[in-house]
């Protein structure tokens, strides 16, 4: 799963980790992330507020707070917010796909076990 703005790009792979590129700094990878316990699946930006989620086959989506700055003497800002737990494991997937509100900072999963979820 591969998401990006402008000059920030986040990677989910199925080796559980989560690589976060800031190409305004290198364009070697800025920091890698073991947040999920199995492989992740996708991974989406909040479109107006500095808000990514991941979600993966642990049945886990995971938001956070990820602020780049625009004085690059700072380094940016990754802050885990919220781990939400919903869907039910029962194959080998978990949850597939997450998507946030345009203007809202409401999250849609869909997950392997058929449902969808709407956090608030």
């Amino acid at each position: 799963a591969v998401v990006s703005t402008q000059s920030t790009g986040i990677v989910g792979s199925y080796d559980k980790s989560l690589i976060w590129f800031d190409m305004d700094l290198s364009t070697k990878p800025y920091k890698s992330l073991q947040q999920h316990k199995k492989a992740v699946r996708d991974v989406c930006f909040h479109p107006r507020l500095p808000l990514y989620s991941s979600v993966s086959d642990d049945c886990s989506a995971i938001v956070t707070h990820g602020m780049v700055y625009d004085d690059l003497v700072k380094n940016p800002l990754i802050v885990p917010v919220k781990v939400l737990r919903a869907h039910k494991a029962g194959s080998k997937y978990g949850v597939l796909s997450n998507v946030f509100h345009p203007n809202q900072p409401w999250l849609f999963t869909g997950g392997a076990d058929g449902d969808i979820w709407l956090y608030v």
